[in-house]
């Protein structure tokens, strides 16, 4: 999730625009130990099903110039890209998510948390790909860190873009909400793939007391606000009949390509 986008507890607040919430003191190391500090099976899931998109992104055989969107306190969808990346633009918002990113893409070992994620990538990418044990040396070779909001991507810049849990939840207006979905659309050339993760039914959270935005969404929903701008659009909903963790009941994966 992104801090234009999000983490932990279910506030009530009223709607608001996404420029009205404070980003600038969105706890980075706090959303990261409350969404993945202990793996669960749902994590796994989206990196099998982004993976997957991921290993089909044309032009097969190459690797591509990638951009994630909203990356956040969170190395897993640049885990999920980095195989088939040349280059991967990490576009995130929050100056504190930046700084966290830095940070983690400096350490000498990797976080337990981020051991068993890369291994279940490396396992989903077999086998095609022979990826090292060890990503983050790779990761700090190809990515680069750019602040901006997704409602400034620039257009047709990629040749794939990934976004895991940003664009439903810097918002709680669907306006803002197809807006950002657009936006992201867009930055990839016509013909390139779009993969990206969505919360499922979220209410809102908060993180270190502060409360976040969320808009609750359906399969029917999140297909809708890509299909001017996508072609060969699919949608998997892995829903939960209980909260996985606070603020969200499952997730809805998408792909498409665009137009």
């Amino acid at each position: 999730m992104s801090a234009e986008g999000s983490s932990t507890g279910k506030p009530e607040r009223a709607a608001s625009r996404n420029a009205d919430d404070r980003w600038a003191e969105f706890d980075s190391e706090a959303y990261f130990q409350h969404y993945y500090g202990e793996p669960h099976p749902d994590d796994d899931c989206v990196i099998r099903l982004a993976v997957a998109a991921m290993k089909s992104a044309l032009p097969l055989g190459t690797e591509l110039d990638m951009v994630d969107v909203g990356t956040g306190p969170n190395l897993i969808s640049l885990f999920c890209a980095l195989p088939r990346a040349h280059r991967l633009t990490v576009w995130e918002y929050a100056e504190s998510n930046i700084t966290w990113l830095e940070a983690e893409l400096a350490r000498d070992v990797m976080r337990p948390q981020w051991s068993h994620f890369w291994n279940v990538v490396r396992e989903a990418y077999l086998p095609e790909f022979d990826l090292p044990e060890d990503p983050i040396p790779i990761l700090r070779e190809r990515c680069h860190l750019r602040r901006g909001s997704i409602f400034d991507l620039p257009t047709r810049r990629w040749q794939a873009a990934t976004m895991f849990y940003c664009a439903e939840s810097i918002t709680d207006r669907q306006d803002e909400f197809e807006a950002a979905c657009a936006a992201f659309a867009r930055c990839v050339r016509r013909g390139g793939t779009l993969a990206a993760a969505f919360l499922a039914r979220s209410t809102g959270y908060a993180v270190n007391e502060s409360c976040y935005p969320a808009l609750s969404l359906s399969v029917e929903s999140a297909v809708d606000a890509f299909a001017p701008y996508a072609d060969g659009l699919r949608a998997e909903a892995v829903a939960r009949e209980h909260q996985v963790r606070s603020g969200y009941s499952g997730f809805i994966f998408l792909t498409g390509t665009a137009r």
